[in-house]
């Protein structure tokens, strides 16, 4: 049993697949097992090795084109889950270019937000529930919480009916059957393998998401439309704003700040371990946070492009095509934004990009979701704390698929779900922000390391923006 609850608990809230270049890193996407199978050996999870003495089996150095593109496809495919591919296909398909802006100019905030929930781990050694209970109300925390957790259950929910649906477009066969399966086969994996031994296979199967930019290669694209959109631009109805949440909720998803807080955690008590308990001074503190500084500007530069390939590939060819598609279509339409390039086998590939990438995102959707859970109760660190998250999580996923078929038993497409995925994220992300920026700020939490004023700058940016846009459609509705 004890084997079993490692395993669900590793690879959820934590460790990402990917620093560039070999290195196991606090990835913005995808994940690798935060707690070892037993009798693993410790020296595994070692995150800071010197890189010139990894070797491959051959003795050749380990930095060969797979080793830089593989962890690079992991960060892609699990940042751009089924919400994000079939809400930035369904952004483009009805808007055009009118929201790649959010797409490239979200970058900067999106670096800062990942920094900053990072910096609060690294320096309190505690996830962002754990600094929410001690350092806010019970009212405020628990409000933030609960909203995260909701979020998080609505998308899990979307990913597993979109599994369904993208196993349908390649197999053909019932919905919810193959949903049923898939979201077993997920959580089996979770529980009994290593997150890094099956991503490492699943992450290829990001390549189909460089359709995509193929697209972009292939298509007449209007380039000085392109780069006009790039300049911010609002419409007052309740429909573009609802999808301005929607893209904003995708991009600046709360999940990924959970996650990247707990990776911190477990990355600075593997390091103490190795360093026989000893204190980390504060000359390698800062160290770790330039490494961290410089994979996330990659990581999120990725993940920031792939979403604007699949925006301005949908712009083109459904905008144009099928303007007509909206939540209340069917995700298979979706696919027309590559058939370009995929020709006949369309739908077949956007089914591998969606279940891949959802395999991917599950594991630290539903862990992240866990650990919040377990810092809320306050439960003490130890083994009962593990079962106990490893309670959660399985509670989580059953619960998630449970929703997942109402969905379809009440006639709601894998599309319309995402999206209602990403709304819900968008109209609900704001309360962590603005605790996380201020706890970001605090001398009683984070001492002399609070972040530097742009990088809070830009987190408030991020924050202003959404909280504008969702009492804008507020006020939109009542007019």
């Amino acid at each position: 049993m004890g084997c079993r609850v490692l395993n669900a608990i590793g690879g959820n809230a934590g460790a990402r697949v990917c620093r560039l270049r070999g290195r196991a890193s606090a990835c913005r996407t995808s994940h690798l097992p935060l707690v070892m199978k037993t009798g693993e050996p410790r020296h595994s999870r070692r995150l800071l090795a010197n890189r010139t003495q990894r070797r491959s089996r051959s003795g050749l150095p380990a930095h060969g084109w797979a080793a830089d593109i593989g962890p690079g496809l992991g960060t892609i495919a699990t940042d751009n889950d089924p919400g994000g591919i079939l809400t930035y296909s369904l952004a483009g398909a009805q808007y055009g270019f009118d929201l790649l802006w959010v797409c490239v100019l979200s970058y900067p905030s999106m670096v800062a937000l990942q920094l900053v929930a990072a910096r609060v781990a690294a320096v309190t050694g505690s996830g962002l529930t754990e600094n929410m209970r001690e350092h806010y109300s019970r009212w405020l925390f628990l409000l933030a919480v609960a909203r995260f957790l909701g979020a998080n259950t609505v998308n899990i929910a979307a990913d597993m009916l979109a599994m369904g649906e993208a196993a349908h477009l390649i197999f053909r066969g019932s919905v919810p059957l193959f949903t049923i399966i898939f979201a077993g086969t997920s959580l089996a994996l979770q529980w009994c393998m290593p997150y890094a031994r099956y991503a490492s296979y699943l992450k290829w199967l990001a390549l189909s998401l460089f359709c995509y930019a193929g697209v972009l290669f292939i298509a007449d694209v209007p380039w000085r439309t392109v780069a006009g959109a790039l300049v911010p631009h609002v419409a007052w109805s309740e429909d573009f704003l609802a999808m301005l949440l929607a893209v904003l909720g995708t991009t600046v998803s709360p999940y990924l700040l959970f996650s990247q807080a707990e990776q911190e955690v477990e990355e600075r008590s593997g390091g103490q371990a190795q360093h026989n308990s000893r204190r980390t001074s504060s000359k390698d503190l800062r160290q770790q946070l330039r490494d961290m500084r410089r994979d996330t500007l990659v990581r999120c530069l990725l993940s920031n492009l792939c979403s604007a390939f699949i925006l301005c590939a949908a712009a083109v060819t459904l905008h144009a095509a099928h303007p007509s598609l909206s939540p209340f279509g069917q995700a298979r339409a979706a696919a027309q934004a590559i058939a370009p390039v995929a020709g006949g086998y369309a739908q077949s590939v956007l089914g591998f990009a969606l279940l891949g990438t959802a395999l991917l995102a599950l594991p630290p959707l539903a862990g992240s979701a866990a650990h919040a859970a377990a810092s809320s109760f306050g439960w003490p660190q130890g083994e009962q704390r593990d079962r106990r998250i490893a309670g959660v999580l399985v509670l989580l996923m059953m619960v998630s698929a449970i929703i997942a078929l109402l969905f379809y038993a009440f006639g709601v497409d894998p599309l319309r779900a995402c999206y209602w995925s990403a709304l819900t994220n968008g109209m609900t992300v704001s309360p962590v922000l603005i605790l996380l920026v201020l706890l970001s700020a605090r001398r009683d939490a984070v001492g002399e390391m609070k972040a530097h004023w742009l990088t809070r700058a830009l987190c408030w940016l991020a924050t202003v923006v959404i909280c504008a846009a969702l009492a804008a459609h507020a006020i939109v509705q009542v007019l």
